[in-house]
């Protein structure tokens, strides 16, 4: 069958074809254009002449797991370090799974009319989530450079569970959408920092703690020490500073260890009033 009969074919459940080259780049124009019978017949040499497809995400969506990618990362073992992972496995093993040229999968869903879907590069390392209108992944049955593209045999289904919605619900990938519930916003959505510039109590320290959950610390140490001290001295939760867990300065990763023992240095010092 070319790859004029199976747009054609997969038209009929509604789901949108393009063809690609080798390299799995489009050979046509498809942004916010409908692939409709007409677009293909007047593409159908295009289709024709190609052994590489493209699935649009639309009605559909896509999570497309790399495995040896980059610094022989898996994106399975990503997934296996969030608490959705087995409802993840569950909802796999009932859709469609394609194996890609490289050994990677692409797990795909039906999306509902609930859910507003966007796209989401490196949502965890090494896997990327597809659902924008206008991105797309390959077909099963491709040939590439690399190798054919094949599938498990199921039908596409609705993703069953928590997962999706998690995904779909904040902005961001997943480590962003974890800390959000220590931003600003959220913590202190009602805190009135116009006393920050000068004065009042706390002074620099506070000046230290709203810089940090702000993301405009430069000396990350220090101001969590001095945050932390002005925290115990003036009763304020100390959890919105857990932000800079993970914080990255030129290479330099900030560790849950090493805000731990910062904290507690600030907690067992007996240094003075901060004014």
């Amino acid at each position: 069958m070319s790859g004029y009969h199976v747009a054609k074919h997969l038209l009929n459940k509604e789901i949108q074809i393009i063809p690609l080259d080798v390299y799995k780049k489009p050979i046509v124009a498809f942004k916010d254009i409908e692939i409709d019978s007409q677009f293909i017949e007047s593409n159908q040499h295009l289709y024709e002449s190609t052994h590489v497809l493209g699935v649009l995400a639309r009605g559909l969506w896509c999570v497309d797991i790399d495995v040896n990618h980059t610094d022989n990362e898996n994106g399975f073992d990503s997934l296996k370090e969030i608490p959705y992972y087995d409802e993840f496995v569950n909802n796999m093993n009932n859709t469609l799974v394609q194996t890609t040229a490289s050994g990677g999968k692409h797990v795909i869903f039906k999306k509902r009319n609930d859910i507003k879907y966007s796209q989401k590069i490196n949502y965890l390392p090494s896997v990327d989530i597809k659902a924008h209108y206008n991105t797309y992944f390959v077909l099963a049955g491709s040939r590439t450079n690399k190798g054919t593209y094949t599938h498990n045999g199921n039908d596409v289904t609705h993703y069953n569970g928590k997962f999706e919605k998690r995904i779909f619900s904040k902005r961001g990938n997943y480590e962003k959408q974890l800390m959000e519930r220590f931003s600003v916003n959220n913590v202190l959505p009602h805190y009135d920092f116009t006393d920050f510039k000068g004065g009042g109590k706390g002074g620099e320290g506070k000046r230290a703690y709203k810089r940090i959950i702000e993301g405009t610390s430069s000396f990350r140490n220090d101001d969590l020490f001095k945050a932390v001290s002005y925290a115990v001295q003036y009763n304020v939760d100390i959890e919105p500073l857990r932000i800079l867990i993970g914080d990255n300065k030129n290479g330099d990763v900030l560790t849950a260890d090493q805000w731990e023992r910062t904290v507690e240095s600030a907690k067992n010092s007996n240094t003075p009033r901060l004014r």
